[in-house]
């Protein structure tokens, strides 16, 4: 068992290391005590008692500690200090910040490190917490320089700053305590009086989750107040911990320092043996052990008891019968809508780019469909035959724009819904300054390629070269894109999974190539299903390029004698009309904008739900 002499030297060392220097550029901070009085939650469904009459309070300059068995409540009661995920609980209770009643704005003076580790894997440290201080500071640029290159060193990060963060299965990145502590900066750019963490080491071995604990105690000691949860801190953990407060079938066994919990349980007749983590002991005696229910109910039920007749409980009660009103600290504000867009739109361009499995592989894969698409079709003469084989070739190029780029992106957004999540109802920015730069960001790629793929089978397949026919293939080309992008941003943001969006969206395709044009006339297809064809984003793009290839041939080619009656013979195997460019056109932007639309309600709709 660590001893308190033990504890301080800790202590020194612990201040020594995690604060430096330049710590004052993070500037000052109102220092914020937190009052919780009376707390009870419980299930609308089930009516599940969670936490009954749960009352404490956190302190500045203080590092708390949530403890407790599984299912005990700490989750539950930092959620509610929180004011987040209370969504079915009936809550009854008050919370004061200084003495102020906030609500769910605690959150804009308060930051949260969660437990999952989402970040932009492509991004370096360094990238990625300059983009973050882009979202959560409204001061210069030198300002947030300063700032991110501050909590750098704080959180010692600094060696890895340029080191990108990784993705799991993907690319490696940076290590365990690396990524917890680049969570911790996160929320320090925003400079909070009031930070929460869930389970901050969790995950780590013995000597990271020491070196997050240290980081949290020097945070603590800049006046800030600190409540976790934490499961089974090793001894030398514990006793770095300002404060604890155990809970036991959703209710307080106790509240102190760590050595008080352990003279406490030894006056509940329950000491902890000198072999034993206390920590360890005092859980193992507040959990209800599987087939000893009723025996483990009364013994939690006299600990409890024996708190709420304790000093300990006195004190607490007593502090919160004497809180008073004083100056909350100031909210913290979003950056305007065009930072936002900014910001957002460099991140998610720089992981478009960075993605080898997304960006490299279209590009080859384009190089070589156009290729080979170009050599099974070179220099075709235009025979009825040979006209054939164009229009072959251009419902392959229209296709391969849609099916590819529509999956690829399915593929790529839901990846990043639960970082999404996370920072929109953080409050970092808004939903719809997100959606655009996602969407703003897909455009270069899914744009470049499919012209990649046009270019080099143009000449090769010998389509007509008047620049006008370029420019119509060239701006046909990109819409068909578009709306594939659109369709694929749309899908996966009304299905959850990949594997689901996969599913839905592979009929859907189908559906849409059935009605292109190519496969049958449509104007013979059956009255009651004919008007698909004009959702179709296969029948604008098919019928653009088909039209605009053979309104007029080149002056050198052989048959340059080409007429309106050969141009119409050609176009009525489609029932395409020679005037249909301008509709296509309009078709594919409509299309475009629908899609776009449909993916956004359905985001904020599983937004919604996700909060």
């Amino acid at each position: 068992m660590t001893t308190e002499v033990g504890y301080e030297k800790i202590s020194e060392d612990v201040e020594c290391t995690a604060i430096s220097p330049g710590y004052s550029t993070l500037g000052d901070i109102v220092p914020v005590s937190l009052h919780w009085k009376d707390i009870s939650v419980s299930t609308v469904k089930e009516q599940r008692e969670l936490l009954r009459d749960v009352s404490g309070v956190a302190r500045p300059g203080e590092l708390l500690a949530l403890m407790g068995a599984s299912g005990a409540g700490k989750t539950t009661l930092l959620n509610m200090l929180m004011c987040r995920n209370l969504k079915g609980l009936i809550t009854e209770g008050t919370i004061t910040v200084n003495g102020n009643e906030m609500g769910d704005k605690i959150s804009t003076i308060s930051g949260f490190a969660q437990q999952e580790e989402l970040f932009v894997g492509t991004l370096t440290v360094k990238e990625y917490l300059m983009i973050q201080a882009k979202l959560r500071i409204n001061e210069s640029k030198k300002i947030r320089e300063e700032r991110v290159t501050d909590v750098l060193h704080q959180l010692k990060l600094w060696k890895c700053r340029d080191s990108r963060i990784g993705v799991i299965g993907e690319k490696k990145g940076i290590s365990g305590g690396e990524a917890r502590r680049l969570t911790f900066a996160c929320e320090m750019l925003s400079n909070p009086s009031l930070l929460f963490a869930d389970e901050p080491t969790t995950g780590l071995d013995s000597f990271m989750a020491e070196s997050v604990i240290q980081i949290l105690r020097g945070i603590a000691k800049t006046g800030r107040t600190i409540i976790c949860t934490i499961h089974q801190p090793s001894s030398q953990l514990y006793q770095m911990f300002h404060r604890v407060i155990y809970l036991a079938n959703g209710r307080t066994a106790f509240q102190g320092t760590p050595q008080e919990s352990i003279s406490f349980f030894e006056q509940c007749g329950h000491r902890v043996p000198d072999e034993y983590n206390p920590s360890e002991w005092i859980i193992y005696k507040l959990a209800v052990q599987p087939g000893q229910e009723s025996q483990s109910n009364e013994r939690i039920r006299k600990i409890v008891e024996c708190y709420e007749e304790s000093d300990h409980r006195q004190k607490v009660m007593e502090e919160l019968e004497d809180v008073r009103e004083i100056g909350a600290p100031p909210a913290m504000h979003k950056a305007n809508v065009f930072v936002q867009i900014q910001a957002l739109i460099m991140r998610c361009g720089l992981d478009v780019w960075r993605a080898p499995q997304l960006t490299m592989a279209k590009i080859i894969q384009k190089i070589l469909f156009g290729l080979f698409l170009g050599l099974l079709y070179l220099r075709m003469e235009y025979t009825p035959r040979g006209i054939h084989n164009i229009n072959g070739a251009l419902f392959f190029i229209v296709g391969e724009y849609i099916y590819s780029t529509a999956y690829a992106i399915m593929m790529f957004l839901n990846n990043e819904f639960a970082l999404v999540a996370r920072e929109y109802h953080d409050g970092l920015y808004n939903l719809w300054t997100y959606y655009i730069a996602r969407c703003v960001s897909l455009m270069p790629l899914f744009s470049t390629d499919g012209l990649i793929l046009l270019f080099i089978v143009y000449w090769m397949i010998g389509l007509n070269t008047s620049v006008s026919q370029i420019l119509l293939a060239t701006l046909i080309s990109l819409l068909a894109s578009q709306s594939a992008s659109a369709l694929g941003v749309a899908m996966s943001c009304i299905f959850p999974t990949a594997q689901m969006t996969s599913v839905m969206a592979s009929p859907l395709l189908v559906l849409f190539r059935l009605f292109g044009g190519f496969y049958g006339n449509t104007e013979t297809f059956p009255a009651g299903v004919r008007w698909l064809q004009w959702i179709s984003m296969y029948r604008y793009a098919f019928e653009g390029l088909v039209v605009n290839q053979w309104s007029k041939v080149d002056q050198f080619h052989p048959e340059a004698d080409w007429s309106d009656e050969k141009r119409d013979a050609v176009l009525s195997n489609f029932s395409f009309p020679p005037w249909a460019i301008p509709v296509d056109i309009a078709g594919l932007v409509v299309i475009s904008l629908a899609f776009y639309t449909i993916g956004f309600i359905a985001l904020l709709v599983r937004m919604k739900k996700a909060r």
